[in-house]
């Protein structure tokens, strides 16, 4: 049996229907290709359109080139046959035929007439679903303007169209695909994208890989069936090669990392020793571990290394192992398969580990990592692969892992929080960032610089910083480093002038110069011959007195010590307020 438009079955079925309203002795509505081949035909008592071509079987030893005009011809029944075409732009696409005892029955004409023209009437305002996605004139200049294979097959599993850009990706050409089966083309459909037809489901982002003359492919692909008066018609499967998905999840899961060794602000022997260190290893592919308090700049040092390393250009995935959910960590670095766990996103996910394949992988915060994923991570060092959770097939996975901690991981492995052997596959390379208080001479330039980025960042003029002021900040410890040095300047700009004094630094600054025992030396402060710490803690607490108009209870707030202690201060430094 040939293929009969959908929406004309459909059709067919309705027009028939109203055959009921007459006794005119029709039991059946035969309809015919244009080779006179039997399609179906309508049960006039059933009210239903039948598949049965044997009970017709007759009808082969017509000879149909004498009847196909519209006249009755007699059967090899003793009956007569009536036959009507169903015409579309002047071509006979279809036939109607009924069988009836009478000859040249009138009302029989008429009514085949009007189904007939019913019908032609519906070829030629209804064109259905089939034509018009699977088979459209137009649907190569629109498709070919997309990024991704589109590929229609109809209800028969047969290819009927590929856009430039499906060939291109598969490596075939189009003359080799339309018109061929799907499932010996591209065979490791599994299931078959057809079964939609029958669920009646759309399929997003599934994973298949074929083996083709071109080599491995590897493809995300969707799959949306096409239904026309509730028959299927085909489907529709688009489709992207997995590593144009991993560029573009690139841009969205990893960060650019735009730092090179040459902006890194120093000039300490400390800063010079750590980064001629870190320039050696950037030559590497040997996993680093970089240690450092926090706000020390770890990762800048992670962006400059990878930037100087073969893997410049490849993706720099961040993951911060402290800040994700301990019960969503293996999945967020491994990704998961469809179905893996209740919640999961059908189609499954990629996980970080894929997404950095040819590039970096920054772990900070190592020590915060869960034993349990420990394990993996180690496996994934020792055999270069990752499998998905709920999963089975390993995927290899290219990556150069950088990792970070603000903990002593020695210690985290003698406390049994950390694994001895992860840390001896992480610490191939080590490298140790001082904090800033350890940085001789580096806290000038620091802060110098970072007054202009604040100054343009907030589109105000950059003030100086005043001697007073850079002796504060080289003599407080910088427990948060760097992160915290930018923190106090950028609050600083925003309420100085032309010059950043005391003043405009927080408070707790202040006090922790006061009151902290662990002050730099004062022959270590050579900035024109600058006071001892005790002239240093006289001027302050006289500033502070001088901000306040001498409000001694709110200046001993600002300068965190009772109200008895800053007189005691006062009578020991022998400060008196001066008239202005």
């Amino acid at each position: 049996m040939d293929a009969v438009e959908l929406g004309l079955l459909d059709y067919f079925q309705k027009v028939c229907s109203s055959i009921g309203k007459y006794e005119t002795g029709i039991s059946n509505i035969i309809l015919l290709s244009n080779s006179y081949k039997y399609q179906c035909h309508y049960d006039v008592y059933k009210r239903k359109i039948l598949f049965n071509e044997d009970s017709f079987n007759w009808m082969i030893q017509v000879k149909w080139d004498d009847y196909a005009v519209p006249n009755s011809c007699q059967s090899a029944q003793s009956e007569w046959i009536y036959t009507r075409p169903i015409s579309h732009k002047g071509e006979h696409k279809y036939f109607l035929a009924i069988v009836y005892p009478e000859k040249n029955n009138k009302k029989i004409l008429q009514i085949l007439e009007l189904l007939a023209k019913q019908l032609s009437y519906q070829l030629v305002t209804q064109p259905n679903l089939k034509s018009l996605f699977l088979q459209s004139k137009y649907q190569q200049q629109i498709t070919n303007t997309i990024e991704e294979g589109y590929l229609t097959v109809d209800q028969k599993g047969m290819i009927t169209f590929i856009n430039q850009t499906g060939t291109s990706i598969l490596g075939l050409d189009e003359n080799e695909l339309v018109g061929q089966p799907l499932v010996e083309m591209l065979p490791n459909f599994n299931p078959s994208p057809l079964v939609t037809l029958q669920t009646k489901e759309n399929w997003v982002n599934r994973e298949v890989s074929f083996h083709l003359p071109k080599g491995k492919i590897h493809l995300i692909f969707s799959v949306t069936p096409l239904f026309e008066n509730g028959l299927p018609v085909g489907i529709v499967i688009t489709f992207r090669e997995m590593k144009i998905i991993m560029k573009k999840l690139e841009s969205l899961v990893s960060i650019t990392p735009i730092f090179q060794f040459e902006d890194i602000i120093y000039k300490s022997r400390s800063m010079q020793d750590l980064v001629k260190t870190a320039k050696v290893a950037a030559k590497t592919e040997s996993n680093i571990l970089i240690e450092g308090e926090s706000g020390t700049g770890k990762e800048l040092i992670a962006q400059a290394i990878h930037n100087q390393s073969q893997r410049k250009g490849k993706p720099f995935v961040v993951i911060d192992c402290s800040s994700i959910p301990r019960d969503l960590v293996e999945s967020e670095l491994f990704g998961y398969v469809d179905g893996a766990f209740t919640g999961a996103r059908k189609g499954g996910r990629l996980g970080k580990f894929e997404v950095a394949n040819g590039g970096t992988v920054f772990l900070d915060e190592i020590g915060e990592m869960p034993l349990e994923i420990q394990v993996k991570l180690l496996r994934v060092l020792q055999t270069r692969t990752i499998t998905r959770v709920g999963g089975h097939d390993p995927t290899p996975c290219n990556v150069r892992i950088i990792a970070a901690t603000n903990r002593n991981l020695e210690e985290e492995v003698e406390y049994e929080n950390f694994r001895l052997d992860l840390y001896y596959r992480l610490n191939v390379l080590q490298l140790t960032i001082p904090p800033i208080r350890e940085r001789e001479g580096d806290i000038p330039l620091l802060a110098k610089t970072l007054v202009e980025v604040a100054a343009n960042r907030s589109n105000r003029h950059s003030p100086t910083i005043s001697l007073e002021t850079m002796e504060i900040l080289e003599n407080y410890s910088w427990p948060g480093n760097i992160r915290e040095l930018e923190n106090v300047i950028e609050r600083a700009i925003l309420i100085a002038h032309d010059v950043m004094e005391p003043e405009h630094l927080p408070n707790y600054l202040l006090t922790a110069l006061v009151n902290s025992d662990k002050r730099k030396p004062a022959q270590s402060i050579n900035l024109n011959n600058a006071n001892s710490i005790r002239e240093k803690e006289k001027e302050l607490i006289r500033n502070t007195l001088d901000h306040v108009y001498w409000n001694k209870s709110l200046a001993a707030r600002k300068l965190g010590i009772s109200r008895s202690n800053l007189y005691e201060k006062i009578a020991k430094y022998n400060i008196e307020q001066v008239n202005r």
